[in-house]
C-alpha cells in the first residue's frame, strides 16, 4: 500500500522515522508517472520493510524543490532523513523491483548503523 503525501508535516514525520522510505515524485499530467503508478503500488506490497509514498510535485512544490526534482518520475529513497538512493524515469516492473531491492538492501545498512538502535 502507498500513501499520498498531502502535508509537509506528514512528510517530515515519515522521512525521519526508523523505516526506509521510498518516495515517488510524480504529477497527474505526466504519462510516464501514470504508467509507473500501478507498478510502484504493486512493488510496495512486496516490501513490507519499506514505506512507499507518493508526492505530487504540483501540490508539494516545496518538497520537490528541496530534493532537487527537475524531471519526473523520480523515486528517492531515504533512511532517517538521509537520501540513500534514487531511480530516475519509468522502467518495467521487473527492472524496477531489482533496483528497489538493491537500494533497499543498501539502505538497511543505514538503519543498522544508526545511533537510535
Amino acid at each position: 500500500m502507498t500513501l499520498d503525501i498531502t502535508h509537509e508535516t506528514e512528510w517530515n514525520t515519515l522521512v525521519s522515522d526508523r523505516k526506509i522510505l521510498a518516495a515517488d515524485f510524480w504529477a497527474p499530467w505526466c504519462p510516464y508517472c501514470i504508467r509507473l503508478k500501478p507498478i510502484f503500488e504493486s512493488i510496495a506490497s512486496k516490501y513490507p520493510d519499506i514505506r512507499f509514498v507518493k508526492v505530487n510535485v504540483d501540490e508539494q512544490q516545496e518538497l520537490a524543490s528541496r530534493y532537487g526534482i527537475r524531471g519526473i518520475p523520480v523515486i528517492k529513497f531515504f533512511c532517517e532523513e538521509k537520501e540513500v538512493g534514487e531511480i530516475v524515469g519509468y522502467m518495467p516492473q521487473g527492472e524496477l523491483e531489482k533496483k528497489v531491492s538493491e537500494i533497499g538492501n543498501g539502505a538497511h545498512a543505514c538503519l543498522a548503523n544508526t545511533s537510535l538502535k
